[in-house]
């Protein structure tokens, strides 16, 4: 049916066709959104003494920098009822979620959850006709309380208002649900993991939001609702950390080992009474007042990846690649394996790629375009030098392409790897001993109970809201 109407002033035909709304304005070129991208239509009275009612229909279109956009076109004219009708129907036909389970963290971050949620978020769902079970988290590990005990029989998705700890809670309950509902061992590294089948927006209003700006390219709220509304789903990787043959956790950011492991422990524990600046203070006061080397750690390093030889024409050398790096300083290697046995000061894996034509760069919503099949992992020397280390994450902090010094540090891309601590976990200083323990991922700690862990990467086992990948 074609609906004639005035669109924003002027006199449009609008068709409703092939999945497709089409507005077609009077002397100007015509105008087409996939019905994906057509949120939905309200009511409002617009003048003082003459009211007249307009539909407002809304609409998702690209932004800059992999923004989406809600934007409004006003409708006039007799049949509007009838069109919103159709549209409503037609829109049925979409992979729109239609009941979700949404739970908001209101203290992460700035503490903007509440105010994002109500003024962003929901008027979205609301206007998309998504029906939404809302839980606010009212305490520590709250959100994992309620995913081991929803019922989730007639809920489509799962919506989190919070950082990168939330989804970390969130995840880590429902995969292992999911294994232990197909009999599956997750201790076991080998063990071919079920993937989950609800699939899981994250909506960013943490401290740390990397897993929505890998796979929404931002950290903007409503682009991230918006992508729920398109309803566009796809299968995503997770770290996976073993230790003392048992699965730690799963990871949806990234994992430390180190310095950067301690720099977390010292900021919650020693320091959260500085509230945020704790963030600024803790690396300042542990570069001036902590010897960068103080917690060095000699490790064997065995990363699982495809290793290739190369011969140099200019110096007649062979040369061993990983991917398109070239690697130097490792201890030996075979065609599957790389290992090196040094002393570090710190080891950092990261879910995704940042190695590109060569270069090594921390540009977060590229981290998953391509969709990688291999991990990134860091290791930093104990040569590595303090204006190293602040050189090196300010090329992070404005993702510009650092320069890895092959004496001082190395990446190398894998599906895997395993790490023994040489010098053990123990240690006379209560401090010391606990740090050695310690590992971090996605924000968490985990305590070791033998000096050794794994990693690796469980590819297309969680399902996230994404149009942009």
């Amino acid at each position: 049916m074609v609906y004639n109407f005035v669109v924003n002033g002027v006199q449009t035909k609008v068709t409703i066709d092939g999945g497709k709304l089409t507005l077609a304005p009077e002397g100007k070129p015509e105008t087409s959104y996939q019905l994906d991208d057509v949120i939905g239509c309200d009511e409002i009275s617009t003048g003082w003494f003459f009211k007249s009612e307009v539909t407002r229909l809304w609409v998702i279109e690209a932004g800059p920098a992999n923004t989406l956009l809600k934007k409004c076109k006003n409708i006039t004219g007799d049949q509007r009822k009838q069109f919103q009708l159709e549209l409503a129907e037609k829109s049925k036909e979409t992979k729109r979620p239609k009941q979700v389970l949404l739970m908001i963290n209101p203290i992460g971050g700035n503490g903007t959850a509440r105010k994002d949620f109500a003024e962003i978020v929901e008027p979205v769902f609301k206007l998309a006709g998504i029906s939404m079970d809302i839980l606010f988290s009212e305490r520590s590990k709250h959100m994992v309380d309620v995913a081991k005990l929803y019922d989730f029989t007639n809920t489509d998705r799962v919506v989190l208002l919070g950082g990168d700890g939330s989804y970390h809670e969130v995840v880590n309950v429902l995969m292992r649900k999911k294994q232990e509902e197909h009999g599956i061992d997750v201790d076991d590294p080998n063990s071919p993991l079920s993937p989950l089948n609800i699939p899981i927006a994250m909506i960013p209003t943490g401290s740390g939001n990397g897993v929505s700006e890998n796979n929404t390219g931002s950290k903007d709220v409503l682009t991230a609702a918006l992508h729920v509304v398109k309803g566009k789903t796809t299968s995503s990787h997770l770290l996976a950390l073993y230790s003392g043959h048992k699965l730690l956790g799963f990871g949806g950011t990234a994992s430390t080992y180190g310095f950067m492991t301690d720099l977390l422990y010292y900021s919650d524990r020693k320091f959260r009474w500085l509230g945020r600046s704790r963030y600024l203070f803790v690396p300042m006061w542990m570069f001036l007042c902590k010897s960068l080397t103080q917690r060095v750690f000699n490790a064997n390093v065995t990363y699982y990846t495809s290793v290739s030889e190369r011969r140099n024409s200019d110096t007649s050398k062979t040369e061993v690649y990983v991917g398109e790096r070239k690697l130097t300083g490792y201890s030996s290697y075979t065609a599957d394996t790389m290992v090196f046995n040094r002393t570090l000061w710190n080891m950092m894996t990261l879910n995704g790629n940042v190695i590109f034509d060569g270069q090594v760069v921390f540009d977060v919503p590229r981290m998953f375009v391509p969709k990688p099949s291999l991990f990134c992992s860091f290791i930093f020397y104990d040569t590595v030098s303090v204006r190293s280390v602040f050189k090196f994450f300010k090329h992070v902090s404005k993702r510009t392409p650092a320069d890895i010094l092959n004496t001082e540090m190395e990446v190398v891309s894998a599906r895997g790897l395993e790490v023994e601590l040489v010098d053990g976990i123990e240690a006379e200083n209560q401090d010391l001993r606990t740090l050695r323990r310690l590992i971090q991922l996605d924000g968490e700690m985990y305590s070791l109970e033998t000096p050794s862990f794994q990693l690796w990467y469980k590819k297309d086992v969680v399902q996230i809201f994404t149009s942009y990948l």
